[in-house]
Parts: C-alpha cells; sequence; structure tokens
C-alpha cells in the first residue's frame, strides 16, 4: 500500500510539469510536424504535399548555406566559450584574494543578464566604421590600415557576431564552472600542495578531472544555444552580408514571417529540432566516461 501511495503521490506532482510540457512542447512539435506535410501561407486552404517541403530542402542552396553557417557557429563559439570560461574561473579561483570574489563573480556574469537587443545595440555603436569606438582606436594608436566595416564585409561580419556572442555567453558558464570548482574539498589541494604540485598543476591534474560533470552541462548546452543562434545574426547583420552570417534558425524565420511559406518553415523546424536532438544525444555519448 505504501508503494502504492508512493506512486500516486508522484503522478500527483509531477502531472502539471507533464501537462505544460504536452501542451507548449509536445503539442507543437506535432503540429509543426502535421503542418509541413502542407504548403500554407498563412491565409486560404492548406493544400497537401506530403514530403515535397522535405524534398525542397535538398536542392534549397539557402539552406545548405544555413546549415554550414550554423555548423561554423559550433565550430567556433562552443570551444571558445568553454575554453574562455575554464580559464576565468580559474583565474578568479586561484589568483585572486577572496574577499573580491563576489565582486569578480558580478563583473564577469554582468553581460549575460543583459537583453540581446542591448548587447547588439551597444556592439552595433562600437563597430560602426564611422563613428565607432573600435575603428576610432585603432586610428588613434596609428592602426588606422586595420579599420574596417565590421560588420558589412564578409571577411569580419561572421566574426564579429561570433565575438558578440561569445563575449554575451561566458559569464553564465564562468560561474557555473567558479561554483563547481568551489565546492571541490579543500583537503585534494592542500594534498596536492603537500606533495609539490603548483596552482596550475593543481588546475590540469586535480580540479579539472572533477569537473567533468559540470563541463559536460556546459558543452551540451553551449551546444543547444549555438544551434538556436538567432538574436545577435539577426540584429547585427540579419544574416547578411551575402548570408554570411545566416543560421538556420534566422532562414526559419525568414520563410515564416517574410516569405508566408509557413508549411516550409514547419519543415525546416522539424529538421532543426532533430539536429538538436540528435547533436545533445551525441555531445552525451561522447562526454560519457567513469566517474571521477
Amino acid at each position: 500500500m505504501k508503494r502504492k501511495g508512493d506512486r500516486l503521490a508522484l503522478v500527483f506532482f509531477l502531472s502539471p510539469a507533464l501537462f505544460l510540457y504536452g501542451l507548449f512542447v509536445l503539442y507543437p512539435s506535432i503540429q509543426a510536424l502535421w503542418m509541413s506535410m502542407y504548403q500554407w501561407r498563412g491565409l486560404g486552404e492548406k493544400t497537401w504535399i506530403g514530403f515535397g517541403n522535405y524534398e525542397r530542402m535538398m536542392s534549397d542552396a539557402i539552406f545548405i548555406n544555413a546549415m554550414k553557417i550554423t555548423g561554423k557557429y559550433i565550430l567556433f563559439q562552443v570551444p571558445l566559450v568553454l575554453i574562455i570560461s575554464i580559464g576565468l574561473a580559474l583565474t578568479i579561483a586561484n589568483l585572486l584574494k577572496s574577499r573580491w570574489l563576489n565582486t569578480y563573480r558580478a563583473t564577469v556574469f554582468f553581460p549575460y543578464i543583459l537583453p540581446g537587443v542591448a548587447i547588439a545595440m551597444l556592439w552595433a555603436t562600437i563597430f560602426n566604421p564611422v563613428s565607432g569606438m573600435l575603428n576610432g582606436l585603432l586610428n588613434a594608436i596609428g592602426l588606422e590600415q586595420y579599420t574596417t566595416e565590421w560588420l558589412g564585409r564578409t571577411e569580419t561580419a561572421f566574426g564579429s557576431v561570433v565575438f558578440v556572442n561569445v563575449w554575451s555567453m561566458v559569464g553564465f558558464y564562468t560561474v557555473l564552472i567558479l561554483a563547481a570548482i568551489l565546492n571541490i574539498p579543500e583537503e585534494l589541494t592542500e594534498a596536492a600542495e603537500i606533495d609539490g604540485a603548483g596552482k596550475w598543476q593543481k588546475s590540469f591534474y586535480i580540479i579539472l578531472p572533477l569537473l567533468k560533470d559540470v563541463l559536460q552541462v556546459v558543452i551540451v548546452f553551449t551546444l543547444i544555444n549555438t544551434l538556436k543562434i538567432f538574436e545577435m545574426p539577426q540584429l547585427l547583420t540579419s544574416g547578411g552580408p551575402n548570408r554570411s552570417t545566416e543560421p538556420i534558425s534566422l532562414y526559419i524565420y525568414e520563410q515564416a514571417f517574410q516569405n508566408f511559406n509557413f508549411g516550409y518553415a514547419s519543415a525546416l523546424g522539424v529538421i532543426f529540432l532533430i539536429l538538436i536532438f540528435i547533436a545533445s544525444m551525441l555531445t552525451l555519448r561522447l562526454t560519457r566516461g567513469e566517474k571521477v
């Protein structure tokens, strides 16, 4: 009877969360899958075309380019966020005085709490080729040959968007990793010090192996957020120039709300959802290992 009561209690407490998950996650996903089988422009009757939208993707050069650009974001953004977050967390934990810990932590975390629109406006102003701070600084120190239209050239636009994304994301993961470092028992690091280990030797041989679980979370979250990247390419470059910064999420938005191809946009969304699921599962599988 007790076990049956526990099960009923479990069902009772999980029911609200399951209801909300079904309403706001499962139902829209199923609806998108169903919508992807139609050709529909938002008004009028829907035309059943089966897998026609999926066949269209195979010959859609813009979709293929958006997939490549999304892959580039993952290739550059995920390692940069991971490396910089680990570096900042180790620096704050090892080199800075504990009395200033909260100050440094708040300073690093601050960009993450800013709205995406505010971040985009800030960096669009800094990257402005005429009155921007970056070109002004380069001119002031005699490096005027390096001034350029940072967001208007294919050679620099992608890197500029990645830089802004990393700048806005890295604070959260730094604080997450720092919290895990501060929870490591001091006995372990003290034992390493007695054996003659320096600060960076402790970092690489003691601390990093103990951060495996939290680093797995950081990698998965960064990967998912990078796959879903939308705000900065939209607000800084609108996917340009020449679609050099347009990820798949921005292409879905373009098809749905600019071209009004809601059926095709739904098909793109289904593929996008599958990609996120596969990427998450692969990342979890690759980072899985024995407990330290």
